[in-house]
């Protein structure tokens, strides 16, 4: 396990609930760089998986200052990026 696997598992450790929902993240290859944290899936089938657990990876990334976007990528496939920090609608600031 990588350093950002073991980062991210870690943060959930005492929820194992939680932790449980990460498992599609541990057929992945996780990498950093350039701010974004690059998680290649197998297919597209597994990209949807890994994409229902974006809101969990969101916390741990902005917590520890590992990453300012998440991009999953699957070969042949255009890649999606999301944010680490959601911006809150202006409606909420005022």
């Amino acid at each position: 396990m990588d350093r950002v696997s073991h980062a991210l598992l870690s943060f959930y450790r005492e929820d194992p609930e939680l932790c449980r929902q990460l498992d599609p993240l541990c057929a992945c290859r996780l990498s950093r760089g350039w701010g974004a944290l690059r998680i290649e899936c197998r297919d597209l089938a597994h990209r949807e998986k890994v994409n229902g657990v974006i809101a969990l990876l969101r916390p741990p990334l902005e917590a520890l200052r590992l990453a300012r976007q998440i991009t999953l990528v699957v070969q042949g496939h255009e890649p999606l990026t999301y944010p680490v920090t959601v911006p809150l609608p202006s409606s909420l600031l005022a």
